[in-house]
Formats: structure tokens, C-alpha cells, sequence
């Protein structure tokens, strides 16, 4: 068993961002782990869904199996989607926490800052009508409650806000967890015997 990270939050708020340079904190200490992005989930995985409120549930349900069977097999998983109703980020802890630990990382972040950081103009767009549905202007956004890691991105840049969810991977022993679990094994009581008298004899123990 391993353990998923859900970057959840409006769009443009930083979530791919930091997911990806937390994944890359990952490997770098030696995890296996899969970086599950929602626009690429989306458009590999899911490409018959829109986004209305049932179609977003299902999108995040579905990523969130994909995320439990990856656990299932000892794989982290780090995934930023918006995931905005309260049941459906209920419903995907529920989930991958039958085979993993699931860690919600709510990147905060005001709707006027997303909006002036939006590479591709969508809430203008959404504002004028272009765009239906679209999560904050014309779509309803629900803030998480009790979320494991909150970081703010209007307050703080890139850099702080890896070493504050980096900080409380380790603080809550996520990180410890699993790479002790990499390392557990079974032995039968005979079997830890003989071990400790084989290592009585080597003179390893007294």
C-alpha cells in the first residue's frame, strides 16, 4: 500500500505545478509514483465527459480507482484536479483509502488572482458567456472541509508552498508510513527464533 496526494482547487490556482514539483520531490528520495494530471486524465481517460456536476463526480471517482489500484501495487499517486463538490472529494478519500493513505492538498487561491494568472483566458470567456460550466464564474466551487494540507497561492510562491506540503508529508508520518512498508516483511515466530540464535552463534547478539 502506498499513498495518493489530491491537489484540489480553481483552476489556475497552481495545482499542476506543484503536484509536478512534489512528484519530482518524490523520486527524488527514491518513491514510485505516477503523476495522474487532470487535463490529461481527462483527455486519455475520460474524453466522453463534460462538466456538469454528475460528469465531474464521475471523472474524479474514476481517477481516484485508477489512484487506489496504483496504491494497491505500492505507487504513490499525485493528481491535481479541481474536484469542487464536497461528495465527490468525500467519495474519491473513500476510495483510495480501501488500499492507500489519501492526503487532500487544497491549493487556495482567490478567484480574481486565478483569473489574472489564466494562460488561456478561460474566465474571461466564462464570464462573457463563452464557456458553460466553467468551476468559480458559472459553476459553483466548494471550499474542502478538514483538508490534510491547506497552501495558499496567493500569498506565497512556488518554492514555499512544496517545502510547507513536502513538511507536512513528513510531519504526519505519510512519508515515514510508506517507506517503512516498502520494507516489511513476515516471518513466523520459529522462524524469527531461529534468526536471533543464528545471530547469537555469529555473535551479533548477547
Amino acid at each position: 500500500m502506498s499513498f495518493t496526494l489530491w491537489f484540489m482547487g480553481r483552476p489556475a490556482s497552481g495545482k499542476s505545478t506543484l503536484a509536478k514539483r512534489v512528484e519530482s520531490n518524490l523520486r527524488e528520495l527514491d518513491f514510485k509514483v505516477e503523476n495522474l494530471d487532470g487535463d490529461e486524465v481527462r483527455k486519455n481517460l475520460h474524453p466522453d465527459l463534460g462538466f456538469t456536476k454528475e460528469e465531474r463526480a464521475l471523472n474524479n471517482r474514476r481517477t481516484a480507482y485508477v489512484c487506489k489500484l496504483l496504491n494497491r501495487n505500492d505507487i504513490a499517486t499525485v493528481t491535481a484536479m479541481i474536484t469542487p463538490f464536497r461528495d465527490a472529494q468525500q467519495r474519491a478519500r473513500e476510495i483510495v483509502e480501501s488500499n492507500g493513505t489519501f492526503v487532500l492538498i487544497y491549493v487556495k487561491c482567490s478567484v480574481e488572482e486565478c483569473a489574472r494568472r489564466d494562460p488561456k483566458g478561460l474566465y474571461e470567456k466564462a464570464k462573457t458567456g463563452k464557456i458553460e460550466n466553467f468551476t468559480g464564474i458559472n459553476h459553483p466551487f466548494q471550499d474542502p472541509i478538514d483538508p490534510e494540507i491547506i497552501v495558499d497561492t496567493d500569498a506565497d510562491d512556488v518554492e514555499d508552498c512544496v517545502a510547507q506540503i513536502m513538511n507536512e508529508l513528513h510531519s504526519r508520518g505519510v512519508l515515514e508510513e510508506s517507506r517503512a512498508e516498502q520494507y516489511e516483511f513476515n516471518v513466523t515466530q520459529n522462524e524469527e527464533r531461529a534468526i536471533r540464535d543464528r545471530l547469537k552463534d555469529l555473535g551479533y547478539l548477547d
